[in-house]
């Protein structure tokens, strides 16, 4: 039987890497050198999901300008110990090898940069479980989880793996914004419960189903 879910697509921060630590204390280094008070660490939660720009815009009323800077120095601080600050959640490389051994295809779809991405997984360990990582260059102000989704059925299909066909495909993420751009581009959606959402959060975004754990995951995806 053919599976149903064949093209596993995870999002990183908080569905495979547990990173709010160091996403923190660069988004504080870049808000104070931008002469803005941090406020309480909890808050910058909201921060891990959308691309940085847009949320030092939306949520520190930031010109156009101000973003500009205030990501300048978010990038100096993640690049040089931010982006170490992360480790593989609990149960995490267990399924990616239970996956992989199911001959599943899985791929990385962020909005972090692409080649901060790269790096994160490198240093973490699990790079090699992947085909692909997609991800927007570094400076994009602007993106969105549904237009990344189809830079990687586009790169799905130009590989020719497997005939890719777009309904054997999942999107596994813990925030709205990756079962939105699930629901955007026609595919089911596993909502994880251990990352920086919240079940209300992807219930109502539309996930298919929820995970509590990293094992859970696993257990839906290779249920057939």
């Amino acid at each position: 039987m053919e599976a149903l879910y064949q093209y596993i697509i995870f999002d990183l921060d908080g569905t495979l890497i547990k990173s709010e630590e160091g996403l923190y204390d660069s988004i504080t280094y870049a808000l104070e050198k931008s002469g803005v008070d941090p406020g309480d660490r909890k808050d910058m939660k909201r921060m891990i999901g959308p691309v940085l720009w847009e949320s030092f815009r939306k949520f520190y009323n930031m010109s156009a300008e101000e973003a500009d800077r205030a990501n300048a120095f978010f990038f100096e601080a993640y690049d040089k110990e931010g982006l170490y600050n992360a480790s593989v959640y609990e149960g995490v490389e267990q399924m990616l090898e239970t996956l992989r051994n199911a001959d599943r295809i899985l791929l990385v779809v962020t909005a972090k940069p692409r080649d901060m991405a790269e790096r994160v997984l490198n240093h973490t360990g699990i790079d090699r479980y992947f085909q692909a990582v997609i991800g927007p260059a570094r400076g994009k102000k602007k993106t969105d989880k549904g237009s990344l989704l189809k830079e990687a059925f586009s790169f799905l299909a130009k590989s020719g793996t497997d005939h890719f066909q777009k309904e054997q495909a999942v999107m596994v993420g813990d925030r709205m914004f990756d079962i939105q751009g699930a629901v955007e581009t026609g595919i089911r959606s596993i909502g994880v419960l251990y990352g920086y959402g919240d079940r209300q959060e992807l219930i109502n975004a539309g996930a298919t189903l929820l995970a509590d754990t990293p094992a859970d995951v696993v257990k839906l995806i290779c249920r057939e």
